[in-house]
């Protein structure tokens, strides 16, 4: 098993909204993305099986990259 602290992974995608420059979709994406995580534990917040196979690939990558520094 695969430990993710997914508020931390939460905010690190939403600070990475400034570094995509004008690609406003990916940034809304990061942004919505990063603050379920955020909640991420919280009663009525999403689970892994809600997001979409994109979503989950855009946070596996993040992950990566967090990680990676």
């Amino acid at each position: 098993m695969v430990y993710v602290d997914a508020p931390k992974l939460g905010r690190f995608m939403m600070d990475l909204t400034n570094k995509v420059g004008k690609n406003y979709e990916l940034a809304n994406m990061l942004s919505d993305i990063g603050e379920d995580l955020t909640e991420m534990g919280t009663p009525f917040s999403k689970r892994w099986n809600e997001y979409t196979t994109k979503q989950k690939k855009i946070i596996i990558e993040c992950k990566r990259m967090m990680e990676n520094g």
